[in-house]
This record gives structure tokens, C-alpha cells and sequence, in this order.
């Protein structure tokens, strides 16, 4: 595939929809979580501390994600692949903090003490902070509309097959 012969959109406009919708939610996606790298302040309510500080795994994550997003913009064949997994591995990752414990519900709240909470931290039941309740939504979301995309592509690709066969 040339640059010439590149195409970002199929000739389905629900898929060109679709695609268009997706990148939305990635790039929603995309900007909140570069707050994570970068810390984001608003005043004095800290949001989110930076990476740098807090956890600079998260570099990598980031860097992946991006390179998830260029490869389902260039060739959504793989890409929706790898946005899926990569966005089912991350949001499942988020997901299971939530049943923390005991001592990790309290190195938890430690950690992100100084950060806003819409809900109070509780001891009991690990209440995430803003920047985290937010991430976890944008994920969900990011990750419903690849898969609507990934599942009107496979039954669009059938639809084809079965008009080229019964030719």
C-alpha cells in the first residue's frame, strides 16, 4: 500500500460513520489520558499528578495507544483488532481496582489523596478519584464503538463475500 493508493475510510458510509464516531471517542479518549502524562491543575484542585511523578509506566500505555489509533486509522483491519484488545486489556485493568481490599483500598486513598473526588474516598469501598472515574467511562465508550465498528466491518465483509458468491 502506497501513500497514493492510502485509504482511511471503506466505501460503506455506516463504516465511514462509524470510524469517524470512533475516532471522536478515541480522540476524547486520547486527550484525557495525555493529562495523566502530563498532570493536569485547575486552580488548586489537582486533577490528575503527571506521570513523571506518579507512575511512569504509563508512558508506555500511552505510546501504545497511540500507535493503536495510527494503525486503525491507516489499515482498520488490524487496528480495530488491536484497539480492541488493547482497550479490553486496559478497561480490565481498571476494572479490577475496584475490588480492592482492605490495605489497597488504603494505599489507594494515599496515593491519590491530594487529587478531586466527586465522591468522598471511603476505607471500605475503593471510591476512585475524578481523573480516574472519567478514564473509565472514556474507555467503556472507546471500547463499545470499536466494537460496533469491528462488528458492522465482519458482517459488512460476509454481506460482500455472499453477493461476490452468488454471482
Amino acid at each position: 500500500m502506497t501513500i497514493k493508493n492510502l485509504k482511511i475510510f471503506d466505501d460503506n458510509r455506516k463504516l465511514k460513520a462509524l470510524k469517524i464516531i470512533a475516532l471522536a471517542f478515541l480522540g476524547i479518549l486520547l486527550l484525557w489520558f495525555t493529562f495523566n502524562i502530563t498532570g493536569l491543575k485547575i486552580g488548586n484542585t489537582k486533577i490528575v499528578i503527571s506521570a513523571f511523578i506518579d507512575e511512569p509506566i504509563d508512558f508506555l500505555f500511552y505510546f501504545v495507544f497511540i500507535a493503536s489509533i495510527v494503525v486503525f486509522i491507516l489499515n482498520d483491519k488490524i487496528g480495530k483488532y488491536m484497539l480492541s484488545a488493547f482497550l479490553l486489556l486496559w478497561g480490565g485493568f481498571q476494572f479490577t481496582t475496584y475490588f480492592k481490599t482492605g490495605e489497597s483500598i488504603a494505599a489507594y486513598n494515599k496515593t491519590f489523596a491530594d487529587t478531586h473526588h466527586i465522591i468522598a474516598a471511603s476505607q471500605e469501598t475503593l471510591i476512585k478519584d475524578t481523573y480516574h472515574i472519567f478514564l473509565d467511562i472514556f474507555i467503556l465508550l472507546a471500547f463499545i464503538v470499536i466494537m460496533l465498528f469491528l462488528i458492522v466491518k465482519i458482517v459488512s465483509s460476509k454481506k460482500k463475500s455472499q453477493a461476490r458468491e452468488n454471482l
